[in-house]
């Protein structure tokens, strides 16, 4: 389908003020899929300014797709990570749209972590907005949370969707940087541990993504990259969410230092070049203001690396706002710690 649709409505259970749907859209490299959210407010002259809000790491299948979700879904807790946040947006007058990224709301492998095409798909909906509804305006802010924070900064040092658009604002909540570091201190660990489980299905995640842009791991992945293990689950990436991907009968009965083969020096050694290529932490040319929330005791993206993401932008000259809060890394987006003022810091922007 070439053209932009709504084709029926999203459980959004987490919100309150304002209507659901689940609509199509035309991404970079196909169809793609995701949630529009619009207020209940009637529409200003001009339409309701835009937040395309970039969701935390669901998984990389189809089944993975926060348009699918409901409450009763494995990885309901990741896709409605964003809700209070929409919500409280929604309260504001500003519509929310979110892509489900391609190869998860579309066909082909989900390249995840890879900033390009995940701002894209951000990029895209935004692009598509006056045929999802007549009623959404110009003026936008890209945000998003975790992998959606990586898609929602390299969008503000990409061009504007189409010559109207206006972006006002980046708001990014615990993004990731140096996953090198990361993922190289789990490769230390010989066995399972509590947790272990989704740190192998995340390097299974993001090896399969990087390969799409490196065909040279890509090779390594079809050799002698993965042990026997890890390749006999490697189709589970295609089929199952992040929640089961971590389970013991998946990629969770895996430890993150089994995961190499013969060849797994070469395979890892790839996977940080690609994790160098896509940092946040090399971005420069931020044509807007930028907000960065922060966990104190985020597990995914540490304190330690994020202070350093956060003074790298300081001395680049970033016009940034960033906030530390007494949380881990989901946490950081209930309600009672950044959602309130984030979105009050975006609404401030779309003011303008």
């Amino acid at each position: 389908m070439s053209d932009a649709t709504a084709y029926g409505p999203a459980s959004g259970s987490g919100i309150r003020h304002g209507s659901t749907r689940i609509v199509r859209f035309p991404g970079e490299d196909g169809p793609e899929t995701g949630i529009l959210h619009l207020p209940l407010a009637e529409a200003p002259l001009g339409g309701h300014p835009i937040v395309v809000l970039g969701h935390m790491t669901t998984g990389g299948s189809r089944r993975s797709a926060p348009s699918l979700g409901h409450p009763g879904h494995p990885e309901w807790r990741r896709m409605s990570q964003g809700d209070a946040l929409c919500d409280l947006l929604l309260r504001r007058g500003i519509a929310v749209m979110r892509p489900d990224y391609p190869g998860i709301g579309s066909g082909g492998v989900h390249p995840y972590l890879l900033g390009a095409p995940l701002a894209g798909s951000l990029r895209a909906m935004m692009r598509a907005r006056r045929t999802l509804d007549d009623r959404l305006g110009d003026d936008w802010v890209a945000a998003g949370h975790s992998e959606g924070a990586v898609a929602a900064l390299f969008a503000g040092t990409s061009a504007e969707p189409d010559e109207r658009s206006r972006l006002r604002g980046v708001a990014a909540v615990t993004p990731v940087t140096r996953m090198d570091l990361s993922i190289r201190t789990s490769l230390a660990l010989p066995g399972t541990a509590p947790g272990s489980g989704v740190v192998s299905a995340l390097i299974g995640l993001m090896l399969r993504g990087a390969a799409t842009a490196d065909p040279i791991l890509g090779a390594l992945i079809d050799g002698d990259g993965l042990d026997p293990a890890a390749r006999e689950r490697w189709d589970d990436l295609d089929r199952l969410c992040l929640s089961e991907l971590a389970a013991a009968g998946s990629w969770g009965g895996i430890a993150p230092g089994r995961i190499g083969g013969p060849e797994g020096r070469a395979l890892f050694a790839r996977l940080y070049a690609s994790f160098r290529e896509n940092d946040v932490a090399a971005l420069t040319g931020f044509r807007v203001p930028v907000r960065i929330d922060a966990g104190w005791f985020d597990e995914v993206a540490p304190a330690p690396l994020t202070a350093r993401l956060l003074r790298a932008y300081r001395q680049a000259g970033v016009d940034l706002t960033a906030r530390w809060w007494p949380s881990h890394h989901s946490g950081t987006m209930r309600a009672r710690h950044a959602p309130r003022h984030t979105a009050a810091w975006i609404a401030a922007r779309l003011a303008r």
